[in-house]
């Protein structure tokens, strides 16, 4: 056979040509297992293919799909960005990159793949409708904005389908414009956002609306957006806006009422009143502007605008009965009770209705309060006959108001008759029966109202109420048991135990009590209330467990312990005592107020030995607590214990504790424990911090006089004086001041001012006397003295002074009679005798002072001032025996006169006895050396009691 080598090779290769076009390559058959749903064997070949060529954009785009289906969006998203990468502009696989990073919830890359797609494509609105969700919800508040405003240029482009939508654009873009200006200002960033979000709501609505067949109200929109205005500050935009929608719409001013409603929900009212008075000149009868505007007023308490858009509502609309009362309530509220009553009677009379307008005439009545009012309507109505319940309601509160409660109940009867009657209605009927304080009247009432309501646990404690009222505790505690018995309620049970007490029966409030703890066993509140209910009754004995059961039972509740040991101190029981503060010890043993107390009660008891080991433990003067010390301090006031007082308050204040608080009563316990100083010093420092203070000023005055500083006595004097320059008692007592303080000019001065003014009382007369002797001025002190002398018996110290001011104006015969009359006339009064004599001796009348001396010790030997005055006598008159054996026995008797032991000495010297002169010398100043010591003493004692 003859076989040609070409023939053959040319056979081969058809062959294999045929092959290759019957059978598809590789990449071809990636698909075509796709169509068939064999992802695997097209995903086997497709990673064979990318592995000869991974950066084919073919096979790239292939693998997507393929990845997708196989579950692989990480691989998706692989070949996407590498096909981007090679093809940056490609926008169906950048759109389908954003797609697949939204599938596999990576919110930031897809956030900005869309911004790579929006810049791409700048007129196409998905990609900015995807960037203003994304950056709402990565609040990325100014990108959102900008991109708001982008989608709002491109939306504007298209025709809308309504005005809401046409002017919503509009307005987004003239915020736009101002945003522009500003891109700052967060409120018109937030007002450009929240607009734009209605508008969304708004298409969103009208989608659906059209799908199903309703129909979207734009005004409800149009309120939103307003909202958001009025919310950002923006009230004047917000008006125009509604104006255009207004303009658009062809709505009259219906959108601009819409903002008057929104500043009114913010509660704007003056500017939503400025606006609705500026809407009603441009439409004055619109009667939603005017019952809007209406509402404002009275929310805004402008009953003068309110009242002249209510009348002219009433106007327009005259059959409106909700005007017609708003208008009466705006009369009401401006107190002008008498015109809504005239304004309701006269409609009363023009619509010939007064079934309709009698309620309001008495409501308005009822409000005024003012009772000529009340009885004007009660009689206007009163044959107007109306059943109708609500009318009889006020008409029984009106007649109970003017205090004629059987008319009163007869209204309320009418009531409770009704078929609609209430509980509160039979209450009300009770209230009226009980203001009649008829016991009978009261008893049928209640005795209809439980018949209605036989089981109404409410109408039980109003009838034990009732009963309560009209002083039948007996009827009301046996109301308050029936009711215990079907509800154990706290209240209930504290009325019954109030209901017991108030009965005056100690049996049936001994009853009451047992039975109150018995339903109520761990209800503190309760075993307490029994505990009072008997300690009213006069039973501490039989109160004192109850009070003591609630302390231990609430584990030592300071209230309850106080009482519990309150209560033993009214039993006068020492065993009680003795139970009450070992009770209190052992529940509060920290307790400082409960050891006071227990102090007092241990004391009571007689148990003292346990009170000073109370007042051991709380409180020594050693302690750092000082409010410890503060509450005994206070304890010991209180108890009398005024030196134990005292010095812990001083305790306190030389630490510093609540000065200002405590020095009032630590001066008044300095007077009472005769420190008068001390009292004088804080008296005056708290005088001083208040200088306008007219009391303070006076006690300061009159504690320094009281430790005889006469001089700061008289400051606080004069303090007080001049911010009551009239006070003539103040007066006087600073003029006695002045004299003490040796002031006697100033004495003399405030004297005459008291006399000129008819106030200067008879004995300070003589007072004045005295002042002009301590002047040196005799002369008017006698025209107050020598009228003294005319009376059958001259007064002591009357005399006294009359004597004095007669010797100093030279008239000493005369000055001596005085004193002859006085010894005559008291020759009895040995002190008063003996003092005339000193008196006598010092204006160096000696005779008169030897005779007064002498008639003083024979009425007692032993009179000092006697014996020392005749002693200096007789020295003087060179009778040195005599004198040494008068001022020894004086010096007896007054062992420690520095100057009698002088005047002795000498006496010793001039009759030659120099051993017994120095011996007194000596005696002289050993005691002035005891008196020095004794004086560092004293001021060493004064030291430890400040």
């Amino acid at each position: 056979m003859n076989i040609k080598l070409w023939r053959v090779l040319v056979f081969v290769l058809i062959i294999i040509g045929a092959t290759v076009l019957i059978y598809p390559f590789p990449r071809d058959m990636v698909r075509l297992y796709l169509r068939n749903d064999d992802v695997d064997k097209a995903s086997e070949i497709l990673s064979k293919l990318l592995e000869e060529d991974p950066y084919d954009l073919h096979l790239l785009n292939i693998g997507v799909d393929v990845f997708l289906k196989r579950g692989m969006p990480d691989k998706a998203i692989a070949s996407l960005e590498e096909i981007l990468k090679q093809k940056p502009d490609r926008i169906p696989e950048r759109m389908k990159l954003a797609q697949v990073y939204e599938w596999n919830v990576m919110p930031r890359k897809a956030l900005h793949t869309w911004d790579k797609l929006s810049q791409l494509e700048p007129d196409k609105m998905k990609p900015l409708e995807k960037l203003v969700m994304y950056y709402r919800y990565y609040n990325m508040f100014p990108q959102e904005v900008d991109a708001i405003l982008k989608l709002n240029e491109l939306q504007g482009k298209m025709p809308f389908s309504g005005d809401f939508m046409s002017v919503l654009n509009d307005e987004i873009e003239r915020l736009g414009a101002e945003h522009v200006k500003d891109a700052d200002d967060p409120y018109l960033n937030f007002l450009i956002q929240r607009v734009f979000i209605v508008g969304e709501q708004f298409k969103a609505e009208t989608e659906f609306m059209a799908e199903t067949g309703g129909k979207v109200d734009p005004k409800q929109y149009v309120t939103y957006v307003l909202e958001y205005f009025v919310a950002t500050d923006h009230t004047d935009e917000g008006y125009l806006y509604a104006a255009r929608m207004d303009e658009k719409t062809g709505l009259d001013v219906e959108n601009r009422v819409l903002l008057v409603k929104v500043l009114g929900w913010s509660g704007s009212y003056g500017l939503a009143l400025d606006i609705a008075e500026k809407l009603i000149k441009i439409s004055p009868e619109n009667v939603e502007l005017l019952t809007e505007t209406a509402w404002m007023a009275r929310s805004a308490e402008r009953h003068d605008i309110a009242q002249n858009v209510l009348e002219k509502l009433v106007e327009l609309e005259p059959d409106n009965r909700e005007h017609q009362k708003a208008l009466g309530d705006v009369y009401m509220a401006t107190g002008n009770y008498h015109k809504a009553v005239s304004f309701f009677r006269n409609l009363a009379l023009k619509l010939g209705n007064w079934l309709v307008y009698a309620h309001d005439m008495l409501r308005a009545a009822l409000f005024s309060g003012d009772i000529k009012l009340m009885s004007e309507v009660i009689e206007q109505t009163k044959e107007v006959d109306l059943t109708e319940p609500e009318y009889l309601r006020t008409r029984g509160a009106l007649l109970l108001t003017l205090e004629r409660p059987r008319e009163a109940y007869d209204a309320l009867r009418k009531v409770v008759d009704s078929p609609g009657a209430t509980l509160a209605d039979y209450r009300s009927l009770i209230d009226a029966a009980a203001t009649t304080e008829d016991n009978q009247l009261i008893a049928d009432t209640v005795e209809l109202a439980l018949k209605v309501y036989p089981g109404d646990l409410d109408l039980m404690r109003t009838a034990g109420s009732a009963w309560h009222n009209v002083n039948q505790p007996m009827k009301a505690y046996h109301i308050y048991r029936e009711l215990l018995r079907k509800e154990q309620n706290q209240q209930d049970i504290i009325d019954m135990l109030l209901a017991a007490s108030e009965t005056q029966d100690l049996k049936l409030g001994k009853q009451a009590a047992a039975y109150a703890v018995k339903i109520a066993p761990n209800d503190v509140v309760v075993i307490a209330q029994a505990g009072e209910i008997l300690l009213w009754l006069n039973s501490p004995k039989d109160s004192y467990p109850y009070y003591k059961k609630a302390a231990v039972m609430t584990g030592g509740n300071r209230e309850y312990v106080m009482q519990l040991i309150q209560v033993a101190s009214y039993t006068a029981d020492k065993d009680i005592f003795r139970d009450a503060a070992e009770t209190a010890i052992r529940l509060r043993p920290d307790d400082e107020q409960v050891g006071l107390l227990a102090a007092a009660v241990w004391t009571a008891a007689g148990d003292t030995q346990k009170a000073e080991q109370l007042l051991s433990r709380f409180a020594g003067l050693g302690s750092k607590n000082m409010d410890t010390l503060h509450k005994w301090a206070d304890f010991a006031d209180k108890a009398g214990l005024n030196e134990e007082a005292y010095r812990i308050y001083d305790e306190l204040y030389v630490r510093g504790y609540k000065r200002k608080e405590i020095r009032g009563p630590l001066a008044r316990l300095a007077e009472w424990t005769n420190r008068p100083v001390v009292a004088a010093r804080i008296y005056g420092e708290i005088a001083d911090e208040s200088p306008a203070d007219f009391d303070l000023a006076k006690k300061a005055a009159e504690a320094w006089s009281n430790a005889g500083d006469f001089k700061n006595s008289a400051v606080y004097y004069e303090r007080a004086l001049a911010l009551k320059p009239q006070d003539y008692e103040l007066k006087l007592e600073l003029a006695k001041v002045y004299g003490f303080a040796g002031n006697t000019d100033a004495q003399i001065r405030l004297f005459k001012e008291l006399q000129a003014a008819g106030k200067l009382p008879e004995t300070e007369r003589v007072e004045l006397a005295r002042a002009y002797l301590d002047a040196r001025q005799p002369e008017p002190a006698l025209r107050i003295l020598e009228p003294y002398a005319s009376l059958k018996k001259l007064p002591r110290f009357e005399g006294f002074l009359l004597a004095s001011a007669l010797q100093m104006a030279g008239r000493g015969s005369e000055a001596s009679d005085i004193y002859k009359r006085l010894k005559k006339e008291y020759d009895k009064d040995e002190l008063f005798l003996a003092r005339l004599g000193a008196e006598a001796l010092f204006n160096n009348f000696q005779t008169d002072a030897y005779d007064l001396f002498a008639a003083a010790l024979k009425l007692n030997p032993e009179n000092h001032t006697a014996l020392k005055g005749l002693g200096i006598i007789l020295g003087e008159r060179e009778e040195y025996p005599r004198a040494a054996a008068k001022l020894r026995k004086y010096l007896s008797l007054v062992p420690d006169d520095v100057e009698g032991r002088y005047q002795l000495a000498e006496i010793y010297r001039l009759m030659g006895r120099e051993n017994d002169a120095a011996r007194e010398y000596k005696r002289a100043a050993r005691i002035i050396r005891q008196n020095e010591s004794k004086m560092d003493n004293d001021k060493n004692l004064k030291r430890i009691d400040r």
